[in-house]
């Protein structure tokens, strides 16, 4: 079993405009803090103004497209999907001839990064619709050191050490 622990951090995206969810957007804060302070990662970074749905014209703030086509080419790599917790459809607009393509974002996302590696994306799910990884699967594996867990995943190379996010909190 190989140690990344020292080295890996995670970002975890929250939608800020979801009702109903605070309680456990708060606690999934509280499990990535943890883990930071801990020293199971080495870094985690929190972004919690991802909106439901995203087009690149919406995109100048937050980079939620550019995140979201990164986790998408990790998905594709790994012979996963990111539906059904993020869906790609258009959207129109009444009394226009508007289309956008838009992204529905989940309410929470996680990723784990080695370095300039992107090691995991969650939630996601297989190709065949049967196995399904959520955040909390993620955090499990993490908070108990299973670091055999993410073997499982292969690793993509990404243009950036440092997250996409203007506004970190954590």
């Amino acid at each position: 079993m190989t140690d990344t622990t020292a080295t890996r951090r995670v970002e975890l995206y929250l939608r800020g405009d979801t009702y109903g969810t605070y309680d456990r957007q708060q606690a999934v804060i509280e499990q990535v803090n943890d883990l930071e302070d801990r020293g199971v990662v080495a870094d985690a970074a929190v972004d919690t103004s991802w909106a439901r749905i995203r087009t690149p014209e919406l995109d100048t703030r937050d980079e939620a497209i550019d995140t979201y086509e990164e986790f998408r080419q990790w998905a594709g790599e790994n012979g996963y999907n990111l539906e059904p917790a993020f869906e790609r459809r258009q959207r129109s607009y009444i009394g226009t001839d508007v289309v956008h393509d838009v992204v529905v974002f989940p309410m929470a996302s996680l990723a784990v990064y080695e370095g300039t590696e992107l090691q995991a994306v969650f939630p996601c799910s297989g190709e065949d619709g049967e196995v399904h990884f959520t955040v909390g699967d993620c955090l499990s594996a993490l908070a108990a050191g299973d670091d055999g867990w993410f073997e499982q995943f292969s690793s993509i190379t990404v243009d950036r050490a440092e997250p996409h996010l203007d506004a970190i909190t954590a």
